[in-house]
């Protein structure tokens, strides 16, 4: 009896492979165009989780904020129900589909009316886990490193000889472009049609 216990603990240990975990978050009837938030998921599919909402900061569409939302969602429900790190999240699939629409109606001549479609969206985001060092594209934690007093000394000796320079060749610049306007611009001659002389 004790060898066949031990047998199916056995298999039963055998049988659980590490699974892939995934979070999943979802925000539903928008009132944006399907259409239009697809250009800002399209922007963040295939990126670590935490680049992705740091690229949607900058995104000057309205349909940012939202997907920037739903993608903060899903990373705290991986890290407070699975206990995931918020760095190792990768999304792997985000996608928007398109809700009910809204009807209303214009009036438009001789009594008729014309359908306005007020369309809704629905967004999904799946974050998978991914193991092994994470390769973001922004990097918060770069050591700048300190210059030496002689080091700031010859930049400033530098940098002032290249302005003094770069002055220089300014003030040509901006010199021979006057004079080549000068001989440019025609002078005033005899007007050859005269429109009440009738020639």
């Amino acid at each position: 009896m004790e060898k066949t216990i031990t047998k199916k603990s056995n298999k039963k240990v055998a049988s659980e492979a590490p699974r892939i975990k995934t979070v999943t978050a979802s925000a539903r009837y928008l009132r944006l165009s399907p259409r239009k938030v697809r250009l800002v998921t399209n922007l963040v599919k295939n990126m670590w989780a935490i680049d992705a909402v740091v690229q949607l900061e900058f995104v000057n569409k309205k349909p940012a904020i939202y997907v920037s939302d739903v993608i903060k969602s899903a990373i705290a429900n991986g890290a407070n129900n699975f206990n995931l790190r918020k760095e190792s999240l990768f999304i792997k699939t985000i996608t928007c589909d398109s809700g009910p629409k809204l009807k209303r109606y214009m009036p438009r001549a001789q009594g008729k009316a014309s359908e306005i479609r007020r369309p809704l969206s629905h967004i999904n985001v799946v974050l998978e886990e991914r193991s092994g060092a994470t390769k973001t594209k922004f990097n918060f934690t770069a050591n700048k490193r300190a210059r030496g007093p002689v080091d700031q000394e010859k930049t400033t000796k530098q940098e002032v000889a290249e302005e003094k320079g770069s002055k220089a060749s300014i003030k040509s610049q901006i010199d021979k472009n006057s004079q080549e306007a000068k001989r440019s611009t025609p002078t005033q001659k005899r007007r050859l049609f005269n429109r009440k002389s009738g020639v």
